[in-house]
């Protein structure tokens, strides 16, 4: 089997970007060829992308390449219709609506080659739609009626090692990665510090992530409350490495987005076996039941909760949470989606 995976732009670090990563050396790892295509792409993690000037220049690269499918790393019916006929199709979902973008920004995500428009006769050009929770197959199923397979996004090796396990307790700080756009709510993190530190007076705070372009004011609005409040540590952009120690000095990971489809970020805190208290509702239910908050209120308590727990308590935590993801490796991924496309 012929891969040709397609994603429009590999440049924004996100979810959706690193699950195209991991897909695509996971296909290569299995023996099967493949190959990757964008408009633009970030250089430390696609080494052999091949950039495209634009649609033209995809349908060109389909017609020379000759792929049994197409894989569209993201929702984008667009594709699907300058593709028709030249092979078979594939998709894998995120979420069946860009919540994300607003009158303001639509023309950044029109720049980055997002059309956001579903077209129901380019839909249907897609054979297969790989999601990646049951929430986000419910989604799916209600406003695209179409049903879909659920395929976990997958873990970076490094994580899976049996080195990732944090071996130090560490001091009570509270971790939230990601991108900064406004549905991740760092600044609701921030603003709760103060609250948190009435019962837990040392804590602190790490920010980290990639400046969303479509988002940059709400980028510069957390920087400035994060030095207005203090004890926040707001980090630009970190690599793959720095990202990885930074869970390591956690107590606690935060993740107060509401909605989230999945969420790979808290399922990376827990490979290193630092405990995760999340905002409900959310997909990673599909992974576990712990620590899924209601409210915002019971959200805090919950991070409080993990703040105060001794240190063979949180240890005991952080194994169980570890155990949960183990199953997110590339080769499972890959292997799911190929077995898929059969």
């Amino acid at each position: 089997m012929k891969l040709l995976v397609f994603h429009p732009h590999l440049d924004v670090k996100g979810g959706s970007e690193r699950l195209t990563k991991v897909f695509y050396e996971g296909v290569k790892a299995l023996g099967e060829e493949a190959v990757i295509a964008s408009f633009r792409a970030d250089p430390e993690w696609f080494q052999d992308v091949i950039e495209l000037e634009g649609p033209e220049e995809l349908r060109r690269l389909v017609a020379t390449e000759s792929p049994d499918w197409v894989f569209l790393g993201i929702s984008e019916t667009r594709y699907a219709g300058l593709l028709k006929g030249m092979a078979r199709l594939a998709m894998y979902v995120h979420f069946p609506l860009e919540e994300e973008v607003d009158e303001e920004n639509l023309a950044d995500y029109e720049r980055r080659g997002r059309y956001l428009v579903v077209d129901p006769g380019e839909l249907a050009l897609v054979e297969r739609i790989f999601v990646n929770s049951r929430r986000t197959a419910m989604a799916v199923k209600l406003v695209w009626n179409r049903e879909a397979v659920v395929v976990h996004p997958p873990l970076e090796r490094w994580f899976l090692d049996e080195g990732a396990l944090v071996k130090e307790f560490p001091p009570a700080r509270i971790l939230c990665t990601g991108r900064f756009t406004p549905l991740k709510r760092q600044d609701f993190l921030i603003l709760s510090l103060e609250l948190l530190r009435k019962e837990v007076p040392d804590a602190l705070l790490t920010l980290a992530g990639f400046p969303d372009p479509r988002h940059r004011s709400y980028f510069e609005e957390v920087k400035e409350l994060a030095e207005r409040v203090g004890g926040v540590e707001v980090i630009d952009g970190p690599t793959d490495g720095e990202l990885f120690e930074l869970y390591g000095r956690a107590r606690v990971y935060a993740h107060p987005r509401i909605g989230e489809h999945f969420g790979i970020s808290p399922c990376e805190a827990m490979a290193r076996g630092v405990p995760v208290v999340m905002r409900g509702p959310t997909g990673l239910v599909d992974v576990t039941s712990r620590f899924i908050a209601p409210s915002d209120w019971s959200f805090l308590e919950a991070v409080k909760q993990v703040l105060s727990l001794s240190e063979d308590e949180w240890f005991e935590l952080g194994r169980d949470f570890r155990r949960k993801v183990l199953h997110l490796t590339p080769k499972n991924f890959a292997s799911k989606i190929l077995g898929g496309l059969q």
